[in-house]
């Protein structure tokens, strides 16, 4: 049933929408300073006040055919996003191995998008991650995509490149670096 106030509930996306852009322009000044750059830099970037939050809602029902632990939610990727920011229930591989991303209650999980790993030249790199499905209980996930604008200019960053440090990645606009990426085509 529809509530009859839905303007609380405006009220409640708005202050947590709010503190959700604080807290990322804290991640990107972060991962500045942790590069050696001015605090702004990975946040001007990556499209300034202009970056772009995307919440997508998923949900899993349980799987109570044999063996859940080889039925995939979603295939191991990378998100083409420059921070994801998601509740848990997913995996991330690491060391040759797969890894379940444990819940911690008032915690969310943070990591690094396609275009942070660009902009700092590979020295962050990409979380590669899947999620999976439980045999018992249905599941859901709220990841929050941060990504560039479409026309947003993304590539190494000329402060970290150097001859002993060429470019490892092609500069382009952001929505065709998502084009190729969607579409499986080579970057």
């Amino acid at each position: 049933m529809w509530p009859k106030n839905p303007a609380g509930g405006l009220h409640a996306n708005e202050e947590s929408a709010k503190h959700l852009v604080g807290l990322v322009d804290k991640m990107l000044r972060s991962l500045s300073k942790g590069l050696g750059l001015e605090e702004a830099t990975l946040r001007d970037a990556v499209g300034g006040g202009d970056l772009v939050f995307l919440l997508k809602i998923n949900y899993y029902s349980p799987w109570p055919r044999p063996r859940p632990d080889l039925a995939l939610g979603v295939v191991a990727h990378t998100d083409m996003s420059a921070i994801t920011i998601l509740v848990p229930s997913l995996q991330v591989f690491k060391d040759g191995h797969w890894f379940d991303a444990k819940y911690v209650p008032d915690a969310i999980i943070v990591h690094i998008g396609d275009q942070i790993e660009i902009l700092s030249n590979g020295d962050y790199k990409s979380v590669l991650h899947r999620t999976t499905v439980n045999k018992e209980k249905a599941r859901m996930s709220w990841p929050v995509f941060c990504y560039p604008p479409g026309e947003t200019v993304v590539g190494p960053l000329p402060q970290l490149m150097s001859d002993d440090a060429p470019a490892k990645y092609k500069t382009k606009k952001y929505k065709d670096y998502a084009y190729c990426k969607l579409n499986k085509i080579p970057q």
